[in-house]
Protein backbone atom coordinates (compact mmCIF):
# COMPACT_ATOMS: atom_id res chain seq x y z
CA UNK A 1 0.00 0.00 0.00
CA UNK A 2 1.17 3.45 -0.96
CA UNK A 3 1.30 6.14 1.62
CA UNK A 4 2.44 9.69 2.35
CA UNK A 5 2.95 11.41 5.65
CA UNK A 6 1.39 15.19 5.23
CA UNK A 7 2.72 17.01 8.69
CA UNK A 8 0.85 20.43 10.13
CA UNK A 9 3.33 21.60 12.52
CA UNK A 10 0.91 23.80 14.41
CA UNK A 11 -2.29 21.89 15.26
CA UNK A 12 -5.57 23.38 13.63
CA UNK A 13 -8.10 23.97 16.04
CA UNK A 14 -10.95 20.89 15.69
CA UNK A 15 -13.16 22.46 13.33
CA UNK A 16 -10.34 23.30 10.69
CA UNK A 17 -9.26 19.80 10.83
CA UNK A 18 -12.81 18.44 10.14
CA UNK A 19 -13.07 20.90 6.90
CA UNK A 20 -9.06 19.68 6.16
CA UNK A 21 -10.37 15.71 6.20
CA UNK A 22 -13.39 16.25 4.89
CA UNK A 23 -12.66 16.33 1.06
CA UNK A 24 -13.79 13.29 -1.32
CA UNK A 25 -11.04 10.97 -2.12
CA UNK A 26 -10.18 7.45 -3.02
CA UNK A 27 -7.61 7.55 -0.51
CA UNK A 28 -7.47 6.67 3.50
CA UNK A 29 -7.02 9.66 5.86
CA UNK A 30 -5.97 9.12 9.11
CA UNK A 31 -4.77 11.56 12.06
CA UNK A 32 -2.37 11.00 14.30
CA UNK A 33 -1.79 13.70 17.05
CA UNK A 34 1.24 14.18 19.15
CA UNK A 35 3.55 16.52 20.25
CA UNK A 36 7.13 17.65 18.54
CA UNK A 37 10.60 17.57 20.30
CA UNK A 38 9.94 20.75 21.56
CA UNK A 39 6.48 20.31 22.90
CA UNK A 40 4.43 21.71 20.54
CA UNK A 41 0.79 19.98 19.62
CA UNK A 42 1.59 18.70 16.22
CA UNK A 43 -0.89 17.18 13.70
CA UNK A 44 -0.11 14.35 11.16
CA UNK A 45 -1.96 13.08 8.18
CA UNK A 46 -1.12 10.13 6.96
CA UNK A 47 -2.59 9.42 3.07
CA UNK A 48 -2.87 6.10 1.95
CA UNK A 49 -4.23 3.93 -0.78
CA UNK A 50 -3.29 0.88 -3.08
CA UNK A 51 -2.33 2.93 -5.99
CA UNK A 52 0.31 5.57 -5.85
CA UNK A 53 -1.69 7.81 -7.82
CA UNK A 54 -4.22 8.51 -6.12
CA UNK A 55 -2.50 9.17 -2.83
CA UNK A 56 -0.53 11.57 -4.58
CA UNK A 57 -3.92 13.52 -6.27
CA UNK A 58 -5.65 13.12 -2.48
CA UNK A 59 -2.14 14.81 -0.60
CA UNK A 60 -2.43 17.83 -3.20
CA UNK A 61 -5.98 18.06 -2.73
CA UNK A 62 -5.04 18.00 0.79
CA UNK A 63 -2.01 20.13 0.70
CA UNK A 64 -4.72 22.87 -1.06
CA UNK A 65 -6.84 22.91 1.54
CA UNK A 66 -4.24 23.51 4.08
CA UNK A 67 -3.29 26.56 1.80
CA UNK A 68 -7.48 27.90 1.63
CA UNK A 69 -7.57 27.18 4.87
CA UNK A 70 -4.42 28.68 6.07
CA UNK A 71 -2.86 26.03 7.82
CA UNK A 72 0.57 25.11 7.16
CA UNK A 73 1.61 22.47 6.23
CA UNK A 74 5.09 19.92 4.73
CA UNK A 75 5.16 16.45 3.01
CA UNK A 76 7.52 13.99 4.60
Amino acid sequence: MASELVTLPVAPAEDVLTRLLAGETLATLTTHRGRDAAGRKRVQITVSHPDPEVVAGARQALLRRCQAERVRAFVV
